[in-house]
């Protein structure tokens, strides 16, 4: 009788959640097809899942905010892989009371395992005791203490204390602490103990059971999600990786709707552990914008399971109409029913996710890198932001004055297109036209080449490049913007266009090799052209400069600084991976001091508060990211900050006028360094027959 009401219980759970499943899964099919690859590197995958899932790599990384640290968490998760054997184990026996693991492993470990599974569960029980502790406490922002949690940890712990009820009650067999147990409750007599093991038993079972069952309705949901996020992640080193759009396809113009979200984006949100990082390190939130990167991702899921599932329920009706007969009155009534209650929902952009919350993002990728389950958030708000400029036609102004000064004069700042070589006066800059075929294609980008501050950088540059001998030419007025603010601001069709042209004058060129100077610039030179026919070997100029330190090409002499502090851009760390160059170079230049870190620096860094097409957005005063970004950078007691990124160039010397601090201390590019350092620069660049610099490693 037993077998046959704890097969009942086994059927009746495993069957409510094969139903559940399925629905979520076809209600995840309801997306786009994923455009780019996803089982690929299979065995590069399987390494990826086992240190990201099984190791939780991401989660034991050292996190800086108090309300990031779930090191916790590691310990309930390890010991739930732990644990779960023996719950198998228990389950197999509920229908064969004579199965045992010792069958397949023998005696000795078969005792070792429960010993270790009795462990893990004071383990995990003590771990679930300071989250609550952690929740009800000292109550860290965005982790409430909410009734879904409540529940999770309750049943938790309930799972916990029943097994050492289960065992303790019967002599303790499974380990030291069940054993313990038993110990304490000798004195209790035989029948008593007897009932006490059975109602532990069935507690525990019916705790498996109805846990199984509620994780897909509850935060928990990541429990079934990640593990597949996981093995599915961008592995390419295109870690934002927006897809091409086809723009003669009205479906393609960004995300509005569910069903144009891919099915992997929607994956993401069954995925999300609410741990809150991507929030606590999201710039925007910082500065109290409307934007929390977790709640977006969260009002996502919102809308696939409840927009989906009625989608689904709307379809399967329908499917019944034909062979409705008598019934087709109430049918269609039904029908009626659902498509009232799908029109009452908030649509998904403009309406579940606010315009304000998507222009907010700066695009820098902390949330995405913060992330233990690689849900790609910049992604999402880019696509619902070319909705919203492609098929609503809804730009912020200062946006879309940029738009139209890129679509007039091919740059963001509206100055004549005639004007982009003026920085290059009395340097005798080469083109590409007067010097074909040179080693290196110098992109001097709009910054470079308009802004009255970043011509210092640029003159810089090429100084350094004329010391070294360096073989390289540039567009000149054949260079356009490249259409990275078109294209992080939503406005693909403009992209499309600076894309096409710029990579129609490269190929007819013949360029292989570019050096920038943008971080902007080389993201989508790298990583966005080669979707259009354009592939080049891309160098950061902080690589070149570096190499041509390292290889002897020129020689810092000069002392340039004291304390010196690198501040780290977004698009070219997190976004390219180029932690070493820039300090590399640094290390090698005279300075008095000490070459200093902030506190958030490389993959924990800090955004300036420009990317994300927000360099051309006005803030509120107390709302800008680069006053508290400078202020760190302050704080080191550096008199000189290093940057390389014409973007962070300006926002961080806007912070430090800002803040009264522009006579004490100095904002600069790496390449205005390193020329400052340089004695002897010729004034023009060398004649086309000097020797070409070795190139560095791209």
């Amino acid at each position: 009788m037993k077998q046959l009401i704890f097969a009942a219980l086994l059927v009746a759970a495993f069957g409510l959640f094969t139903f559940t499943m399925r629905r979520y899964v076809r209600v995840l099919a309801l997306g786009a097809p994923e455009p780019r690859p996803r089982l690929d590197q299979l065995g590069r995958r399987l390494w990826f899942v086992f240190l990201q899932f099984f190791l939780q790599k991401k989660v034991a990384e050292g996190q800086k905010k108090p309300a990031a640290q779930s090191l916790h968490h590691l310990l309930i998760f390890w010991g739930f892989l732990i644990i779960t054997v023996g719950t198998g184990e228990l389950l197999v026996q509920g229908l064969f009371p004579s199965f045992s693991l010792s069958l397949l492993v023998g005696d000795t470990l078969h005792g070792a395992l429960w010993a270790t599974i009795d462990v893990c569960n004071l383990l995990v029980l003590s771990m679930i005791g300071y989250a609550v502790f952690r929740r009800v406490v000292l109550k860290p922002q965005l982790i409430p203490m909410s009734l879904d949690a409540a529940i999770i940890l309750g049943g938790i712990a309930l799972l916990m204390l029943s097994h050492f009820g289960m065992h303790g009650f019967a002599h303790g067999t499974a380990g030291p602490i069940s054993a313990w147990v038993a110990e304490r409750t000798l004195g209790i007599a035989p029948d008593t103990r007897a009932l006490a093991h059975e109602v532990s038993y069935w507690l525990h079972i019916a705790v498996v059971l109805s846990f199984m069952n509620y994780l897909p309705h509850s935060k928990h949901i990541h429990l079934l999600g990640a593990l597949p996020n996981i093995a599915l992640a961008n592995l390419s080193e295109r870690k934002l990786d927006l897809p091409k759009a086809n723009l003669e396809d009205e479906k393609q113009w960004g995300v509005g709707s569910l069903e144009q979200l891919s099915w992997k984006s929607l994956l993401d949100t069954y995925a999300c552990t609410e741990c809150a990082r991507c929030t606590n390190y999201c710039p925007a939130y910082a500065t109290e914008k409307p934007l929390s990167p977790m709640h977006l991702v969260l009002d996502i899921r919102d809308e696939l399971l409840e927009r989906g599932s009625l989608k689904l329920e709307l379809s399967a009706l329908e499917a019944k109409l034909p062979k409705a007969n008598g019934h087709r009155a109430e049918l269609e009534a039904k029908i009626a029913a659902v498509q009232a209650k799908l029109t009452a929902l908030p649509k998904l952009v403009g309406g579940r996710i606010k315009e304000e919350t998507l222009w907010a993002c700066t695009t820098c990728g902390a949330c995405q890198e913060a992330c233990p389950v690689f849900i790609e958030h910049p992604l999402k708000i880019i696509q619902m932001r070319q909705h919203l400029v492609l098929a609503e036609e809804k730009t912020p102004p200062d946006l879309a004055r940029a738009f139209r000064n890129i679509e007039r004069n091919s740059n963001p700042w509206g100055i004549g297109a005639d004007k982009r070589m003026e920085w290059a006066e009395g340097l005798n800059v080469p083109t590409i036209a007067d010097k074909p075929n040179p080693e290196y294609l110098l992109w001097v980008g709009c910054a470079g080449a308009f802004d009255q501050r970043i011509r210092k950088q640029t003159q810089a540059m090429v100084k350094v490049l004329n010391a070294a001998g360096v073989d390289y030419a540039v567009l000149g007025h054949d260079e356009k913007c490249t259409g990275d603010l078109a294209r992080r601001g939503g406005n693909e069709m403009l992209f499309q266009m600076q894309a096409e042209a710029n990579i129609e004058t490269l190929n007819g060129a013949g360029v292989k090799k570019v050096i920038t100077s943008c971080p902007h610039c080389l993201h989508t030179l790298r990583h966005d052209y080669p979707q259009f026919g354009g592939n080049f070997e891309v160098i950061h100029h902080t690589a070149l400069l570096a190499h041509l330190l390292e290889t002897g090409k020129v020689a810092a002499k000069k002392e340039v600084a004291k304390d010196l502090v690198y501040h780290d851009s977004c698009y070219m760390g997190r976004w390219n991976g180029e932690y070493d160059a820039p300090r590399a170079l640094l290390s090698r230049l005279p300075i008095a001091g000490q070459l200093k870190e902030a506190e958030r620096s490389r993959e924990k860094g800090f955004c300036c508060g420009a990317g994300g097409a927000r360099m051309f957005m006005e803030e509120a005063p107390e709302q800008r990211v680069n006053v508290i970004r400078t202020k760190e950078l302050i704080a080191t007691g550096a008199q000189t900050i290093a940057v390389g990124c014409p973007f962070c160039n300006v926002m961080i010397t806007d912070g430090v006028k800002g803040m009264d601090q522009a006579d004490n201390v100095r904002v600069l590019d790496v390449a205005e360094l390193l020329a400052e350092s340089l004695v002897d620069l010729p004034a023009t660049a060398p004649p086309a027959t000097a020797p070409a610099a070795t190139a560095p490693p791209s």
